[in-house]
């Protein structure tokens, strides 16, 4: 199989999201988002969620600690947590991904269906890790399930599923 890239996650999300900021994407627990003007440094508070971005990036500060997602890193956020925030886009490059909460059940029987294989110690509540190419190939997967109300409603929690659990390896 071909190896899905953020640009294709781009052009599955574009016509997608129609407003700006976090937006509600037809599977629960998954938010669009977006934004075409740059933001500087903000406070705001995050819920527990993986973030994607495709296109554009973010900058994320807790106290002095800088953490960085963009199209070649994740943001994993284990705990709701206060932070200041920084977005670069704009109306050529708008930032464009997907935010996915992270369900405390769905983490739990994970980690009990993983036995030995999971690291069950978090070494921290927030981390911004380098996208793996399983991570962006169920995420291209999952954009594709938001444009159909079958697929949405019958693959997506399974692709959801699948990318807690890649993130969790």
């Amino acid at each position: 199989m071909p190896e899905r890239t953020n640009r294709q996650l781009a052009e599955l999300l574009a016509p997608q999201i129609t407003a700006e900021g976090f937006s509600p994407s037809p599977l629960p627990g998954v938010e669009y988002m977006r934004a075409v003007v740059s933001t500087p440094r903000h406070p705001i508070v995050y819920t527990p969620r993986i973030a994607v971005i495709a296109q554009g990036h973010k900058r994320v500060w807790l106290g002095e600690k800088e953490f960085v997602y963009d199209p070649d890193h994740l943001l994993v956020l284990s705990v709701p947590m206060p932070f200041e925030c920084q977005t670069t886009a704009s109306e050529e490059e708008p930032l464009l991904g997907l935010a996915i909460g992270v369900d405390p059940i769905l983490v739990g029987e994970l980690l009990l269906e993983m036995g030995d294989a999971a690291n069950a110690e978090p070494s921290s509540y927030v981390s911004s890790t380098a996208i793996d190419p399983e991570v962006m190939d169920a995420a291209v997967r999952l954009a594709e399930t938001l444009g159909s109300s079958a697929d949405c409603r019958i693959i997506g929690p399974q692709i959801v599923r699948e990318i807690v659990y890649r993130v969790l390896t």
